[in-house]
């Protein structure tokens, strides 16, 4: 028995439904970039004033900090590391308070660190001690530490935030693309262990790279291979065999 729920092959992207905990290990990759955003825990309370919107709004968070199913990052790191190829790299999102915890596991699981990037949202959270605008991302590697495609590429990127599946912790895929390009070679193979509604997959896809998604909701499972579809597939275009057997795309 296999220990994910669903299988779908879409071109050069295959997405997994299921825990990454369970899935990665039974995979036996070894992908040249992990691109993922986990699920961390944020500040507790923040929206008793109702001022809140977005994923804080009253109806979608209840102040306990998680938005999502919590994977401590001491499990997920080593997972991580051992699907790496040699030679490697891995951008891991984080926020301010959760960075210094994400790099202790992931440099504990044996990554380097190479420097803290940034990215800069051009909108805010509302705060009353400061207004967050920007994430960051730990920009780790495995082995040999390569050198990025463009090395003019600034720490610091501004990349405007918008919602494309009202999914509460989407990342554009401009931004994803961009890490992408400037840590892998046209057919490498990307890793998402936390998929969500399937960014990292299809800034790959569109980048010319294959990739692994794995993503435990169903319901944003479903969105990322429907977002993967509509990047590879032109309207119209038939699918491969095996694409078309597991999955409904509806063109």
């Amino acid at each position: 028995m296999t220990p994910w729920q669903k299988k779908v092959v879409i071109g050069d992207c295959t997405l997994y439904l299921g825990d990454m905990r369970k899935v990665l290990p039974a995979l036996n990759l070894r992908a040249n970039m992990t691109m993922s955003d986990p699920p961390y825990r944020i500040v507790r309370g923040g929206n008793s004033t109702g001022e809140m919107g977005g994923c804080f709004s009253r109806n979608r968070y209840n102040g306990n900090g998680e938005l999502f199913e919590i994977v401590e990052w001491a499990d997920m790191a080593p997972l991580i590391y051992a699907a790496s190829a040699e030679n490697s790299d891995a951008v891991i999102m984080t926020s301010d308070r959760e960075e210094c915890a994400a790099r202790t596991a992931f440099e504990g699981s044996g990554f380097g660190f190479h420097r803290l990037l940034v990215w800069d949202k051009a909108t805010v959270t509302p705060n009353r001690w400061y207004m967050p605008n920007c994430e960051f991302g730990l920009y780790l590697y495995k082995g040999r530490a390569r050198r990025i495609t463009d090395c003019s590429s600034k720490a610091l990127i501004r990349v405007p935030h918008r919602d494309v599946t009202d999914h509460p912790t989407e990342k554009p895929t401009a931004l994803l693309q961009h890490w992408i390009r400037n840590s892998t070679n046209p057919g490498d193979l990307v890793l998402d262990p936390f998929a969500g509604s399937g960014s990292s997959c299809v800034a790959a896809i569109e980048a010319g790279r294959r990739a692994v998604g794995i993503e435990l909701d169903q319901k944003w499972f479903e969105v990322a291979c429907e977002r993967v579809a509509a990047a590879r597939y032109a309207p119209g275009l038939e699918l491969t065999a095996s694409a078309a057997e597991q999955w409904d795309f509806g063109l």
